[in-house]
């Protein structure tokens, strides 16, 4: 488990700054550059905590080009893609793989590299439109997406398993003694080809309460994506609400940090007096006071089974596309509260 501590030595930047760019503090000016190298070294330490695999099998040299949806600032917003990023460039190398960053030129509708070089196939994290999927084809025709599912019957995919997610979040927090729970987050979110959808976890949480949990109560505190703009939800929620929920089950960390910023502006204290479950579990969960309980999305075992997915298409024939959706766990720590 990394600590503020050790992120510090490495990058040289202070320990409180530090804690101020892994809260989204909005007043405080460092540079995007400084943001992610700090958010990179806190899932290097993370990474190289836990026990390396033992056997690593080395699979022939193929070259594989990797393709990102987001640029920096996005990925600052939301580290959960930069984390998952930097699963499988570690889970490439460990398989033996060369990768290759392909970048999307918009004016000419087409994807990049420094290297001319052909590629063996490609693994894309995240969503994407029409146009950058058929651009990805110039490249190679074996496509494996990491996050998203476009075009199920031609290409392969991994993707976490929101439903499990959901169930268990809601049965931990109702086992738990939480009667009211509250989700936060958006309304919609970009489905797999980037196109304005209904928020998965939102809708599976809002039916699975409506048609399983009849004796819990829902509340949904509607948010747009970025944790401002949760905080100043939660802070109207919490003064209008005469009878506020007891949990609030974000649908990432995100909103699991403007939640707590809001609870914590007004006075109050997590869990003491509110709990908060958060989605995804990257290293942020450990690194915030008190440590996030979170639903676990296991980003390094989606990025192995990417890995093993192209692989298992560029070295066997005739394979259909497989879709694999992997399930969750629950990171139980300090931010939920039992309730008598």
């Amino acid at each position: 488990m990394a600590t503020l501590k050790e992120i510090s030595e490495l990058t040289g930047y202070s320990i409180a700054t530090i804690s101020r760019v892994l809260n989204h503090d909005a007043s405080l000016s460092v540079t995007d550059s400084t943001r992610e190298e700090i958010l990179r070294v806190a899932g290097k330490l993370d990474y190289e905590s836990k026990s390396v695999r033992s056997s690593r099998r080395k699979a022939a040299q193929l070259r594989i080009g990797i393709i990102e949806m987001m640029d920096s600032r996005m990925k600052l917003d939301d580290p959960y893609y930069l984390y998952l990023k930097s699963s499988l460039d570690k889970c490439c190398f460990e398989e033996g793989f060369e990768t290759v960053t392909l970048q999307y030129d918009e004016e000419e509708g087409c994807y990049k590299s420094n290297s001319q070089s052909g590629l063996n196939g490609v693994i894309a994290v995240g969503q994407f439109d029409e146009a950058q999927v058929h651009a990805m084809e110039q490249w190679s025709n074996q496509i494996v997406f990491l996050d998203s599912s476009p075009y199920e019957e031609r290409f392969s995919s991994v993707v976490p398993n929101f439903q499990v997610g959901i169930h268990q979040g809601v049965d931990y927090l109702a086992g738990m003694g939480h009667k009211t729970i509250a989700f936060v987050g958006p309304v919609m979110s970009p489905d797999s080809l980037g196109c304005d959808a209904p928020e998965k976890r939102r809708k599976i949480f809002e039916e699975y309460m409506k048609y399983y949990r009849k004796d819990l109560k829902a509340v949904f505190v509607d948010t747009d994506r970025e944790a401002s703009a949760v905080l100043e939800k939660i802070i109207a929620y919490l003064k209008e609400e005469k009878n506020p929920a007891t949990a609030f089950f974000t649908f990432n960390e995100a909103a699991a940090i403007g939640v707590m910023q809001g609870i914590q502006q007004l006075g109050y204290r997590v869990p003491e007096d509110f709990s908060i479950l958060s989605y995804n579990d990257t290293v942020l969960a450990t690194l915030m006071q008190p440590q996030l309980s979170s639903i676990s999305i296991h980003l390094e075992e989606m990025a192995l089974e990417a890995v093993r997915l192209l692989r298992r298409e560029l070295l066997e024939s005739r394979v259909p596309p497989m879709k694999i959706a992997i399930p969750s766990g629950l990171s139980e720590r300090e931010s939920v509260k039992r309730l008598e």
